[in-house]
């Protein structure tokens, strides 16, 4: 038997029919939001594990950097306390050098001008003559009449020996020790008497001779002058001693 529908049944079935139909539609739309809020939420996962990746290299990064400036400033440093070191050592060998070749120099033979003439005397020989100069120019007469008679035997060789020789005796003069002052110059004309200082030797021997009273030896010292020297300086001042004396020539 066939069922026959009123109007209004149909209609309501119609109505039921369309209701289950969207309901299944809304139902599979559902589905797919949620497949679709499951895989945004995924990639957004992912991002930030990808951000955090990146973030966790930038730190690792910047330590990095930061350990390699570190390590950098200690090299700066270490090179600037081995320029300095490095400074002070060419300081120390400059200075070192500088006293060796002081000390060395005191051995080294030196070239020296005496009475016109180049000649070589040994460094110490040179200091020693030096210092005992220095002592008579500084007035230290009996300092200056022992360093020249030690002079004098120790450097018997010297050039400097006649030279040590009449300033022995002029110190000698001048401490008033006239009778050193005559020995040392009639010493000094007896093994040198082609000296440059002879006639000035003959001279300091008449002068301490008339110092010490004794006067006629001096006159004869003068006169000697004037006949060994003639129409010299020294001759002159001899003649002129004896004007003093009161014997003219």
């Amino acid at each position: 038997m066939i069922l026959s529908l009123t109007p209004l049944a149909r209609r309501t079935a119609a109505a039921l029919l369309t209701l289950t139909l969207a309901g299944s539609a809304f139902a599979f739309a559902d589905d797919d939001a949620r497949r679709a809020i499951l895989e945004l939420r995924e990639t957004v996962k992912q991002m930030q594990s990808d951000i955090d990746t990146v973030r966790s290299g930038q730190l690792q990064l910047a330590n990095e950097i930061t350990s390699l400036r570190e390590q950098n400033r200690q090299l700066t440093g270490r090179v600037e306390e081995l320029t300095n070191q490095l400074a002070v050592e060419k300081r120390n060998s400059r200075t070192l050098y500088e006293s060796v070749d002081k000390r060395l120099g005191v051995f080294e033979p030196q070239m020296v001008v005496i009475d016109g003439q180049s000649v070589q005397v040994q460094a110490d020989e040179k200091n020693a003559y030096e210092a005992a100069v220095q002592l008579l120019q500084d007035g230290k007469f009996l300092d200056a009449e022992k360093a020249f008679k030690e002079f004098s035997t120790r450097w018997d060789k010297s050039p400097y020996r006649p030279d040590a020789i009449f300033w022995w005796g002029t110190s000698a003069f001048a401490a008033e020790h006239y009778k050193t002052a005559i020995s040392t110059q009639n010493q000094l004309l007896r093994e040198y008497p082609k000296s440059s200082r002879a006639p000035d030797a003959m001279m300091l021997v008449a002068s301490s001779q008339a110092a010490s009273g004794s006067i006629t030896a001096a006159r004869n010292t003068l006169n000697k002058i004037i006949r060994t020297y003639p129409k010299t300086e020294v001759a002159k001042e001899a003649s002129q001693r004896l004007k003093d004396l009161g014997q003219k020539k």
